[in-house]
This record gives structure tokens, C-alpha cells and sequence, in this order.
């Protein structure tokens, strides 16, 4: 008995300490948004830092209103710029960006992450309706092809995905949460399985209608935006799927630039390698590759 309380123990601190379980970053549920990163989170997670500052966003804490000198950028997304507890903060493409305009900008430079997985248009319109734009002089949009389908459901968290307190213990979370998972993404790593039909997703109308009115509202708040489409994968192989031309459509109906990851990531993968971990979500490199399509903009921050 004693014997087995102590591997039970060992193995409790080596699932903690060792691989980062017991303590995922929280989510919460919202009225308007649906669901976001609970605020002011800061967690060591496999190895990788993850923080989300005091509205929710994987970013530093910066202050409600802009500073004399202040260059401030929002970026918008789901888990694609999110990078997700496998990507250390200082990994992710907005990082990096925020780090490299900072050494050219003699003012403060924010770069806010507004993102969590399987976020679409219903959902940045949420955020923006609740939280506005915070006086950015640029919005910034990184929406992929199945963006346009993902649409707000409202329903009761599920812990094994977004869970809203720490579990008790570490194995817990191992044995429930990631177990599995494992065996979802062995599924879906079949190769019949990486492009689902994109009315598997949802309503591509509903996230039309949402999209349109985000990038409208956006317009309306600050001086730049612009759109940078995030193709999949499978797409860099095969060519944009269903809902890619009527994403560029909407953007172009708002007239807002449109920006596609297409070329430079061609290059990235043809020089360098991977650059995702799977269909959809970046590697080390591929958030490396995201922040220099973000340098290709032009310098967003004028003096």
C-alpha cells in the first residue's frame, strides 16, 4: 500500500513539474463573447510561459488609455495566433513582432493578442462590442478559411476543453483531459481527415454577417486595418478552400486591405521546413514566419 501511494506521489510531481499539468490556463464564460482567457493568468505550461493580461488578451498588461508616444496595435484571432500552452510567450508571432517594432519606435509599443481556440467572427464582434478597440492606431485581423464557420454557440464550457478552475490533481488532468485527446488527434492526423467539409463546421452566413459588421465597426473606430487571410496547410498544398474568396470579398466591401499568408509561407516551407504542427496551427518557426508577414506591412507606427 505504502508502495503505491508513493509512485502514486512521484508520479503526481513528475505529471506537475516535469510536464506542466495542474495548471491550465483558465477560460471563462461570457454573455456577449461567448467564452475568453481569464484575465490576469500567468502560468509555466510544459515548459512555456503563458499570460494574458487584464482583459484576457496573451499579451502584457498595458494601461486603458495610450500614452504620449504610444503606438498601440489590436490583432484579432483564434488558436493561430494564440500559439496555445505548447507555444512560450515569447515564441508567439505577435511577441516577436511587439519586440522588433520596439527597437525601431522610440515610444511605447502594445501589441495586444485577442484570441482563444476555435474563435470566429461572432466572437471578435463579441470582444469589440464589450471591450471596443482601445484606441489602437491599428486592428489587425488573422482569419483562416473555417474562421468564417465557426460561430458562437453559447453552451456550457466543457472542462476537458476549457476549464474554469485547476484540477485537484495533475493526473487528473492527464488521465481525462489529454488521454483523449491523444487519440482525437491520431484520428484527425489520418489523412482523411485533415480538410473537414466546411459545413461541418457551421453556418458560413451567420459568420458573413458577423465578419462584416466586426470589420465595419473596426473601420469606423480606428484609422488602419487590414486582414491577413492565414491559409491551412492543406491549402498551401491544394489551393484556398470554400469561404476564402468571400472572406476577401467582405474585407474588400468594408474596404479593408487583404493581405495572404500564401507566398511567404511557400517560401518558409520550401527554405526552412515545417512550419505547422498540424493542419491549422503554427510550429516555432511558423509563428516566426506570421511575424515577419506582419513586418510586410509597412511601419504601422508612425512618429
Amino acid at each position: 500500500m505504502l508502495g503505491l501511494v508513493a509512485i502514486l506521489a512521484c508520479s503526481e510531481l513528475v505529471a506537475r513539474f516535469v510536464l506542466g499539468l495542474g495548471t491550465p490556463p483558465l477560460s471563462i464564460p461570457h454573455p456577449q463573447i461567448e467564452y475568453m482567457f481569464q484575465p490576469d493568468q500567468s502560468v509555466l505550461r510544459f515548459g512555456n510561459r503563458v499570460e494574458f493580461n487584464q482583459y484576457g488578451m496573451r499579451s502584457e498588461r498595458f494601461e486603458p488609455e495610450p500614452v504620449e508616444g504610444e503606438c498601440r496595435i489590436i490583432v484579432f484571432g483564434d488558436s493561430v495566433i494564440n500559439g496555445g500552452s505548447l507555444s512560450d510567450q515569447s515564441a508567439i508571432a505577435t511577441e516577436i513582432w511587439r519586440k522588433e517594432l520596439s527597437r525601431t519606435h522610440s515610444g511605447t509599443i502594445v501589441v495586444g493578442n485577442v484570441s482563444a481556440g476555435s474563435w470566429g467572427p461572432g466572437n471578435w464582434l463579441g470582444y469589440a462590442k464589450n471591450f471596443g478597440f482601445f484606441d489602437a492606431n491599428l486592428v489587425l485581423l488573422v482569419v483562416s478559411t473555417h474562421d468564417l464557420y465557426d460561430n458562437p454557440k453559447f453552451e456550457p464550457l466543457d472542462p476537458a476543453t476549457h476549464p474554469q478552475s485547476p484540477p485537484p490533481l495533475a493526473l487528473i488532468e492527464g488521465f481525462a483531459r489529454y488521454i483523449p485527446q491523444y487519440v482525437s488527434r491520431y484520428i484527425a492526423s489520418r489523412p482523411e481527415a485533415q480538410s473537414l467539409p466546411l459545413s461541418d463546421y457551421g453556418d458560413s452566413a451567420k459568420g458573413s454577417a458577423d465578419l462584416g459588421e466586426f470589420l465595419r465597426e473596426a473601420r469606423l473606430a480606428v484609422p488602419r486595418v487590414i486582414v491577413i487571410q492565414a491559409l491551412e496547410r492543406s491549402e498551401l498544398e491544394s489551393g484556398p478552400r470554400e469561404g476564402h474568396f468571400l472572406i476577401r470579398q467582405i474585407a474588400s466591401m468594408a474596404d479593408i486591405a487583404v493581405i495572404s499568408s500564401e507566398a511567404i509561407f511557400k517560401q518558409a516551407m520550401a527554405q526552412n521546413g515545417e512550419q505547422f504542427r498540424d493542419n491549422i496551427h503554427l510550429n516555432v518557426a511558423g509563428q516566426a514566419t506570421l511575424a515577419r508577414l506582419f513586418n510586410t506591412m509597412g511601419n504601422p507606427c508612425p512618429e
